[in-house]
C-alpha cells in the first residue's frame, strides 16, 4: 500500500514496526505517475555511509550525540538516490549499535548479506489508482466527543443528585439545609429541574 500525505499507518506485529518487511527502492515521479522500482542490496554496500559519518563524527566530537543519530537515521532511509523501508526491529539495532558505534568505534553493524530486498516494479497512475482521503481533525473530534460525553455524565450526576430533593417550593436556604450546594442549585436550574421565582425563591418544575 502507498499513501500521499496521508500518514496512513501500516502495523507489522511480527517485526513490531510499521512494516512487514524491508524494501529498498527508487522512486521516480512525474505530474501523472510514480513508479516504484525495487532494488537487491547487500548490508555491507548500504552501511558504508553510515560508518564513514560516523568515524567522522566520532573524531571530530563536534556535533550533539541526538544530532549524529538523527544523521545516521536519514542515511539508514535514502542515500544515492535510493530509500529504504525499515522494520522496527531492524531500525532499534541500527540505533543501539550507532550509539555504541560512537562510544567505541569497533561495534560492528549488526546486519550483514543480502537484504532480501525485491526487484519488482510498479506504478502509481494519479488519476486511476489514487483517491483523496478526508483530512480528519482527530484532536477536534476527540475534543467534540468528550465534551458530549462529559456533559451526558454530568447530566446523569445531576438527574441522580436531584431524586434526593423534596419539596416543591424552597428558598435558599431550604435547599442548603437539604444539603444541596449553591452550584447544585444553579445546575438544577440550568438543567431545567427548578426554576427561580425570585430571588432567594425556588419551584420545581412539573413534566
Amino acid at each position: 500500500m502507498v499513501s500521499f500525505g496521508q500518514a496512513l499507518s501500516v502495523e507489522g506485529k511480527a517485526s513490531g514496526g510499521r512494516v512487514k518487511g524491508l524494501w529498498c527502492y527508487k522512486a521516480e515521479l512525474d505530474a501523472t505517475r510514480a513508479v516504484y522500482t525495487g532494488y537487491t542490496m547487500m548490508w555491507e554496500w548500504w552501511a558504508v555511509p553510515l560508518l564513514q559519518y560516523l568515524t567522522e563524527q566520532r573524531e571530530a566530537r563536534a556535533a550533539a550525540t541526538l544530532e549524529v543519530i538523527q544523521t545516521v537515521m536519514r542515511l539508514l532511509y535514502y542515500q544515492n538516490g535510493l530509500y529504504l523501508t525499515v522494520p522496527g526491529d531492524v531500525r532499534r539495532a541500527i540505533v543501539k549499535w550507532a550509539y555504541q558505534y560512537l562510544k567505541d568505534g569497533a561495534a560492528p553493524f549488526p546486519f550483514a548479506g543480502d537484504m532480501g530486498s525485491d526487484s519488482y516494479q510498479f506504478t502509481v497512475n494519479f488519476e486511476r489508482d489514487t483517491s483523496l482521503k478526508e483530512n480528519v481533525n482527530i484532536h477536534a473530534d476527540m475534543g467534540a466527543y468528550n465534551a458530549a460525553h462529559n456533559a451526558e455524565k454530568a447530566a446523569r450526576r445531576t438527574a441522580k443528585r436531584f431524586v434526593d430533593l423534596t419539596g416543591d417550593r424552597w428558598t435558599t436556604a431550604e435547599l442548603r439545609a437539604q444539603g444541596f450546594t449553591d452550584r447544585n442549585i444553579k445546575t438544577f436550574c440550568k438543567d431545567g429541574l427548578i426554576k427561580k421565582l425570585y430571588q432567594g425563591h425556588y419551584q420545581r418544575i412539573f413534566v
